[in-house]
């Protein structure tokens, strides 16, 4: 009987593995399509933005130079970043190729004159503190200055030097209770 249960035990392992086996290789499937998907669209993208960049004169070597290599990489690899560090592994291009894109995608849409685009002023999250700033900063510290006192005349000096009074706090004695 125990090698019977063990026989079943490794055929229904077996069988559940293969299932998994068949789940994770449509996952993989679909990963790939999706990746396939991500860099035929990030090569449109491109295409388009070096296209509208150069019939307004504006790409620059640079530019060009980094559609043409980016696309050579999308159409070899399939995506332009090998480290995954540098960015998601269904992704195309890695965070810093995005930011590229996205600026060559400012400059298509009529940035020409180089002017800082204008920003919306948004309205802070949180109701304003009703404390109130101080206008000026003085910081809690004595000055030394003020305890030498100038002497009347320039050539004469006191012999006995200044020593500033200082008020006397009240003593009182310590009290004391008895406590039951």
């Amino acid at each position: 009987m125990f090698r019977a249960m063990n026989g079943y035990d490794k055929r229904q392992w077996q069988e559940e593995q293969a299932a998994r086996d068949a789940a994770l290789e449509v996952q993989r499937e679909k990963w790939a399509k999706a990746k396939a998907r991500a860099a035929r669209n990030a090569q449109r993208k491109i295409d388009r933005l070096a296209r509208k960049l150069s019939e307004q004169g504006d790409l620059t070597d640079w530019e060009e130079e980094f559609t043409g290599s980016v696309g050579e990489r999308l159409d070899k690899f399939g995506s332009a970043f090998q480290d995954p560090e540098k960015g998601r592994p269904a992704d195309a291009l890695s965070f810093a190729q995005k930011r590229v894109v996205a600026a060559l995608n400012k400059k298509a849409k009529g940035n020409k004159a180089g002017k800082p685009e204008k920003t919306k002023s948004r309205k802070p999250l949180k109701a304003k503190s009703s404390f109130k700033k101080k206008n000026s900063y003085q910081p809690r510290v004595r000055d030394i200055h003020e305890d030498v006192r100038e002497p009347e005349d320039n050539h004469e000096v006191d012999s006995e030097p200044f020593i500033p009074e200082v008020p006397k706090a009240e003593v009182h004695p310590p009290f004391l209770r008895i406590v039951k």
